[in-house]
């Protein structure tokens, strides 16, 4: 089962853990690297796994954050490592931990605290995904939890697929690309008339990324561009969450990238509250001049 949670829960339990595995793209120091690192000092099973060859990353700043927390982390007793430096295996960018068997899904990174959306999941199979994963197995999805970019997305679009005329359909990504199945999704129900909306990040705006907004908005999809980094999508009573974003996923849909769907009703309003205060505040999209 798949409910709300926090920080300061996902805090609690490394607290009192016996035994942690955690993955994230990166790992800056904070409460949740605090605690992991405090778990490995007091004896407890800690694994971990960062990205080690960081997108966009030219200068080297994330790759050189995630080695330094490695080393610290190896230093306090845990099994810290990088994985995908050397372009062999997946890349990774879920942001996950299973805490004595509870599953933690973040769909930013951890350090952001309350700014993004986690999950618990009490499903040992999912948790048991992750294990795998990081041991180099692949598990196939269940119909509502995946943690491949291509299934997690596949997940989504599903969703989407499955939004009726009158649905107030939204959709909030880092970033969305013309290769995902997300836009043609929101594509399909802009021209049909269903007025979807999509909040993307001013962070991660491109010149691509700028025509894919302004042919989804010619299409009738009301765009939107915020600071959140979120990803998920809403369409009547039910949700995806996930840490993959509506990029296409020909050449990395084997990425460690989780997706989540559910009908609970807390998750479900949560994510309509912060979709709509976000809305609010967010600037209408527009070509930049020249």
């Amino acid at each position: 089962m798949v409910t709300l949670s926090s920080q300061a829960q996902l805090l609690r339990a490394l607290d009192r853990a016996k035994e942690v595995t955690l993955v994230a793209y990166l790992l800056p120091r904070g409460a949740v690297f605090d605690a992991l690192a405090a778990a490995a000092r007091r004896g407890a099973r800690v694994t971990v796994r960062l990205e080690g060859k960081p997108y966009y990353d030219a200068r080297g700043g994330v790759h050189r954050l995630n080695r330094s927390a490695v080393a610290e982390l190896t230093r306090a007793g845990a099994d810290a490592r990088l994985v995908d430096e050397d372009g062999v295996g997946p890349s990774l960018h879920a942001k996950a931990a299973v805490v004595d068997g509870a599953l933690y899904l973040d769909d930013v990174n951890f350090s952001h605290g309350a700014s993004g959306t986690i999950l618990r999941d009490s499903t040992p199979t999912d948790a048991q995904m992750l294990r795998d994963a990081i041991d180099r197995r692949s598990d196939p999805p269940s119909t509502t939890f995946a943690l491949r970019k291509s299934d997690a997305l596949t997940l989504e679009a599903a969703l989407l697929a499955r939004a009726r005329a009158n649905a107030d359909v939204v959709v909030e990504s880092e970033s969305i690309g013309t290769g995902s199945a997300i836009y043609s999704k929101l594509e399909r129900l802009g021209r049909a008339g269903c007025a979807p909306r999509l909040l993307v990040s001013r962070q991660a705006l491109s010149d691509e990324e700028h025509r894919v907004l302004a042919h989804l908005s010619a299409s009738g999809v009301g765009v939107r561009v915020c600071n959140s980094n979120e990803k998920f999508a809403l369409t009547g009573n039910r949700a995806w969450v996930g840490s993959a974003n509506a990029t296409s996923s020909y050449y990395d849909g084997d990425q460690l990238d989780w997706g989540v769907r559910t009908r609970n009703t807390s998750i479900v309003a949560e994510l309509r509250t912060r979709f709509e205060s976000r809305w609010s505040q967010a600037r209408p999209f527009c070509l930049p001049s020249g």
